[in-house]
């Protein structure tokens, strides 16, 4: 306990007999009186602390009780609350709800599982669920918070496998007004998808930043672009155009998921830095030294395009939904989408956001060799055999050359032989 003169000064000092030789006793006044001036013996008389407090976080019991006297001895001495934001949690329970205890033998030890499971997997689960309210707690959802955990982890590796050693942001990259149609529009997600994480960071609404990057990463990357771009990044000649404009948005992917998941999986994205782009690293060795990530485009930037990218979402569910039903029904007999031939018709209003200046080749989103496409009154697809002959290396249907092999692909061989 500091010296009562540090922070009493003249009011420790007796204006009869001058005495100042005041002792301080740890006995406990009142537990609310105590802890709710904490914001005098604390806040305001550490230099390095602020007046002020930016967050008061416990428990939820504490509504009436640590938060309240605070908030009437700060009031009732400054005038002011002594906190910006009081941040609230709920109690963990056992699997069934029930309160843990020794005595029914349901106790969770956090230790013990960060020891089995690896903290990461422990810090996910907090972040997905509400706790300002009970949360339950039991090995059934931390084993399904670990396969959430894998499923993050893999994503990172994926991209990580394409751009570590091969590809440089600082130096290949292409500028982002020149990107592909598809490109650009992912883009334009992942700045809305960081912002919207960005703003439940903000309010402490942890659960609402592992959902939106969830659904993201799984999704609209795992299901959607990233899926749909191996084809250039993977078959695409090695310095092509094609192929640098998506690995432009896949290290854009690969930096927002490490800035936006350090304050969860602190461990993994360390990890992942050993392995990024110097250009990506910020001359740190650790993602926590990171700045916050800045979006390529701001909002006012990136909102023009979002229409045009539910769009094409709206499309593709249109074609998987008839591609499965000509797979179970044997249209196809080849069960790899890229033997497809999708014909596509959309309501004008959806039409014309596909068809438009911002809309892109909608054989690539939808992993399939060719995509006609008309005006109609409602959103529908079929699903045909594609023209044309499998070609060994992309997979895709194309009239092939001499060689064997498709245009593109032939291109791409040449160029690796030069």
């Amino acid at each position: 306990t500091d010296d009562p003169a540090s922070y009493l000064g003249d009011a420790c000092v007796c204006p009869k007999c001058g005495g100042h030789h005041l002792k301080a006793n740890s006995d406990i006044l009142d537990v609310w009186w105590d802890s709710g001036v904490s914001h005098t013996a604390v806040c305001r008389h550490r230099d390095n602390l602020e007046f002020p407090a930016d967050m008061y976080l416990e428990g939820s019991d504490q509504h009436r009780g640590w938060f309240m006297s605070s908030l009437m001895t700060s009031v009732g001495a400054y005038g002011v609350a002594p906190y910006k934001s009081v941040v609230s949690q709920g109690f963990t329970l056992d699997g069934q709800g029930r309160k843990m205890s020794k005595s029914l033998g349901n106790v969770i030890d956090p230790n013990k599982e960060c020891d089995t499971r690896g903290a990461d997997i422990l810090r996910l689960w907090v972040t997905s669920v509400d706790t300002s309210n009970d949360i339950p707690c039991d090995g059934t959802i931390l084993d399904h918070v670990g396969e959430a955990y894998r499923r993050f982890r893999n994503t990172l590796r994926f991209l990580l496998g394409e751009i570590e050693g091969q590809f440089d942001p600082a130096t290949d990259a292409v500028p982002y007004d020149e990107l592909l149609p598809y490109d650009k529009l992912t883009l334009a997600r992942l700045c809305q998808v960081h912002d919207q994480v960005s703003a439940a960071y903000e309010s402490y609404r942890f659960n609402v930043v592992y959902r939106t990057l969830y659904d993201y990463v799984i999704t609209e990357l795992s299901n959607g672009y990233l899926n749909a771009t191996k084809d250039r990044v993977y078959c695409g000649e090695k310095n092509g155009f094609e192929r640098r404009s998506a690995l432009t948005v896949w290290a854009q992917i690969l930096s927002m998921l490490v800035h936006d998941l350090q304050p969860i999986l602190v461990y993994t994205t360390d990890e992942v830095m050993a392995y990024l782009p110097a250009s990506l690293r910020d001359g740190q060795e650790y993602a926590a030294l990171l700045d916050w990530y800045q979006a390529p485009w701001t909002a006012e930037e990136y909102e023009p395009y979002l229409a045009a990218y539910d769009a094409v979402v709206e499309a593709r569910a249109a074609f998987t939904k008839a591609y499965e039903a000509a797979v179970a029904d044997g249209t196809l007999t080849e069960k790899t989408t890229q033997a497809a031939r999708a014909t596509l018709t959309a309501p004008v209003e959806l039409h014309d956001l596909l068809a438009g200046e911002l809309g892109c080749d909608l054989a690539e989103p939808f992993v399939c060799s060719e995509v006609e496409f008309a005006q109609g009154e409602e959103l529908a697809c079929s699903v045909e055999p594609a023209h044309g002959e499998k070609c060994p290396r992309c997979w895709n249907f194309r009239e092939l050359g001499e060689d064997g092999l498709c245009p593109r692909c032939h291109d791409a061989v040449a160029a690796l032989e030069e």
